[in-house]
């Protein structure tokens, strides 16, 4: 719709409508309009019934509401081509966008009506397919254009389609795929810990609410592609008790009844699991994070079906904006990845024009719904290519008065178009198994489009949802069927190699962002090597940090990341090393280095100690680096290990470098610096230790002579026989002294 700024101040349009075959408007009383709130846009057509003309006798209802200044009087204006159906889909677009297409034989219907004193006037159409001229089948061109009565200048306009398919035409089939995303940005960003409580707002009444309506409500043949980060959250947020920024909050039992209405809905049909947390693919691999694009793949099919309770595969990737380029399609064919889904203008058809065969297009010349593609080891993909006229009418916004309308009427018409080019003979999509005709001639094989809403972050109106699929389920033309069946023809129109612009680069996560997600990802790899187990508690965080709806808003994954960063040094810090000095005597010795565990799980580490002052202590080691064979240490208990050391130039304080590694040899924390306190003064120390020896070794000689001197030499002077001493052998007898 075409509407000029500059003339909004005046006079809404309205839409007056001839009651009959003599074209005479008849206005809707005015009481109704005045109950009716005034709509927010100056024309609103709220009703073109039927949708789609089956019946060249039945009535057609065109009405809506018009709203302005009231006394002021409109030319209302409906303008169409009798006999004159459009012939192309580029034909529509030309007529959508004024550029272009003009036709020679308009034909109007015209009344000057003053508005209400609500200023509003409620307007009705009802008028048969042959007063429009509709002679035979296809798509024809419909505007209701509000004129100012006095000076004739435009005030609004709605350019819309009828498409005429008469009963007991045969109009070719167009089989029709649509995929819709169930895609939601992170909300953790530990596992542990919600950045924000907007998830449980958006299941309870916001977009996610409106996503289980929009999957409730559509059938079997409707494919959906579901983020596991997303289940995941909500399971979390259902399970138990959690953290908000900090504050503790109770499990949300509104979010078990969301995961267990999804379960019901999805039952029965078509699902894919994204990459968890629908990674910015193509940003990764252009910064050399493969391995995390690889991981995403492998998790999100697991979780999705654990979640959901069922097997889902993740073998195809809907990468963000449909587009990637050849590093990245190697990258997900590596990963296991069969077949991607792209907007079709994302793989030119080339154009084989007579002055330049090589020509590509970005608009194709028939729509394709798939092509093949090879990866860098011949390895062959499907392309699953998305119309984009098509996705963008099912993702537009249609939350304004008469949107919804107007835009299933533009998707009946366009899909109409494509089968109505088939018949008369236009360039149509290849690679559809098609049967022989009666007389044994070709026939053109069915066209297959498929639509994609074009953002994965995609609102719904489930009302609109659930009445396009309506709508294109009782076209005559059209036959739903799944994104599985779409395959690639053997006769494929020609195209190029995939478009991959700079634009597109620009709008991938940003180099400062991936930069510190790559520093992260190795403290969280060095994490989960230390622990016993090889347990990797942060590789579902990481992911979550690469999702592509951190596209611009780099504020918020800024805020995640740092959550993350936080989490993960709190860990590490776990397991420390005891900086308490130390001492050692002597030319060398050993100093002991205690390592502490305070998580919760063993852990196996191992210790490098480097010398930081090689002039008075150096570590006995060939090297001068002393490194441990990996070490267990239990949860909560320390682990001592001796460092061999060599004191030199008469010792001094001194200090060793202590680093926790992995078994990689991987570096664990930051090195700790340990204070040493050595002596040199080993030769004197061994002089006073042996002369002391020798000093008391002598007391205890002499000590031992004493004793046996008191046992040979009592004090009373009786001999140890108990006989004079003069009797003892060689003794000389004493003058016996005699008493008076």
């Amino acid at each position: 719709m075409i509407r000029k700024a500059a003339l909004l101040t005046l006079l809404t349009a309205l839409l007056a409508s001839p009651a009959g075959m003599a074209g005479t408007a008849a206005a809707v009383p005015s009481g109704r309009a005045a109950a009716a709130a005034a709509p927010a846009d100056p024309l609103v057509v709220d009703e073109i019934t039927p949708e789609v003309v089956r019946d060249a006798a039945a009535p057609v209802t065109i009405s809506g509401t018009a709203v302005g200044a009231q006394g002021t009087s409109v030319r209302v204006v409906v303008r169409y081509a009798p006999n004159r159906p459009l012939t192309s889909r580029g034909e529509m677009a030309a007529y959508l966008s004024e550029q272009g297409y003009v036709p020679s034989n308009w034909s109007t219907r015209v009344q000057a009506t003053p508005l209400d004193q609500a200023g509003k006037l409620p307007f009705r159409f009802t008028v048969t397919p042959q007063e429009l001229g509709m002679s035979r089948p296809g798509v024809y061109p419909l505007a209701i254009e509000v004129t100012d009565a006095a000076t004739g200048q435009r005030i609004a306009i709605e350019r819309t389609f009828l498409t005429y398919a008469p009963k007991g035409e045969q109009i070719p089939k167009v089989k029709l795929a649509l995929a819709l995303p169930l895609v939601d940005r992170p909300h953790r960003a530990d596992d542990a810990t919600f950045m924000d409580d907007d998830l449980s707002a958006s299941l309870a009444s916001g977009r996610l609410a409106a996503l289980l309506q929009t999957a409730q409500d559509t059938g079997d043949k409707v494919t959906w592609f579901v983020d596991p980060a997303l289940l995941d959250d909500v399971r979390v947020l259902s399970s138990g008790a959690r953290i908000v920024r900090g504050v503790r909050k109770e499990a949300d039992p509104a979010a078990g009844q969301w995961l267990n209405g999804l379960r019901g809905a999805l039952t029965g049909k078509p699902v894919v699991a994204t990459p968890y947390a629908d990674p910015d693919v193509t940003a990764l691999v252009h910064h050399g994070l493969d391995k995390q694009a690889a991981a995403s793949v492998q998790r999100g099919a697991a979780l999705a079906s654990e979640v959901l309770g069922r097997e889902i595969h993740g073998t195809t990737a809907w990468p963000a904006g449909g587009r990637i380029d050849r590093d990245t399609l190697d990258e997900l064919a590596i990963s296991g990845v069969t077949s991607v889904l792209l907007s079709a203008d994302a793989l030119p058809v080339k154009a084989l024009a007579q002055d330049d065969p090589a020509a590509i297009t970005s608009t194709p010349l028939a729509p394709e719904g798939a092509a093949t593609l090879y990866s860098v080891a011949d390895k062959p993909l499907t392309a699953l290519l998305a119309d984009p006229t098509l996705s963008e009418v099912l993702g537009g916004n249609v939350s304004a008065p008469g949107a919804a309308l107007l835009a299933r009427q533009r998707f009946l018409a366009e899909t109409a178009m494509i089968a109505f080019e088939r018949q008369n003979g236009q360039p149509v999509q290849p690679g559809r198994t098609g049967q022989d005709g009666p007389d044994g001639s070709a026939k053109t094989p069915s066209p297959t489009v498929v639509a994609v809403p074009g953002s994965h972050l995609w609102t719904p109106d489930p009302a609109f949802v659930s009445g396009l699929l309506q709508a294109a389920s009782s076209a005559p033309w059209l036959s739903m069927t799944s994104l599985d069946s779409v395959k690639p023809g053997r006769d494929g129109a020609p195209r190029g190699d995939l478009t991959y612009t700079e634009r597109d680069r620009q709008a991938e996560l940003g180099r400062s962002h991936l930069a510190t997600v790559r520093k992260l990802e190795r403290k969280a790899e060095a994490v989960a090597t230390v622990t016993a187990e090889h347990t990797d508690v942060f590789h579902a965080a990481i992911l979550r940090l690469t999702s592509a709806s951190w596209r611009g808003d780099a504020k918020r994954a800024a805020s995640f990341a740092q959550r993350v960063k936080e989490t993960i040094d709190q860990r590490i810090t776990g397991v420390s090393v005891l900086d308490s000095p130390r001492s050692v005597a002597g030319s060398n010795g050993q100093v002991p280095v205690s390592v502490a565990n305070n998580l919760d799980q063993d852990i196996e580490i191992r210790i490098r100690v480097t010398s930081g002052s090689k002039s008075r202590l150096a570590i006995d080691a060939d090297d001068g680096t002393y490194v441990t064979q990996p070490t267990r240490v239990l949860a909560g208990r320390s682990q001592l290990v001796n460092v061999p050391v060599i004191v030199r130039g008469g010792g001094g304080e001194a200090s060793i470098s202590v680093q926790l590694l992995t078994d990689g040899d991987v570096e664990y924390g930051n090195a700790v610096r340990v204070v040493v306190r050595a002596t040199g003064y080993t030769g004197i120390a061994v002089v006073i230790v042996g002369a002391a020896l020798v000093i008391m070794l002598a007391a205890v000689v002499m000590r031992v002579l004493r004793r046996r001197s008191r046992r040979a030499f009592p004090f009373d002077g009786t001999a140890a026989g108990g006989g004079p001493p003069e009797d003892r052998p060689g003794a000389v007898p004493a003058e016996r002294t005699q008493s008076p």
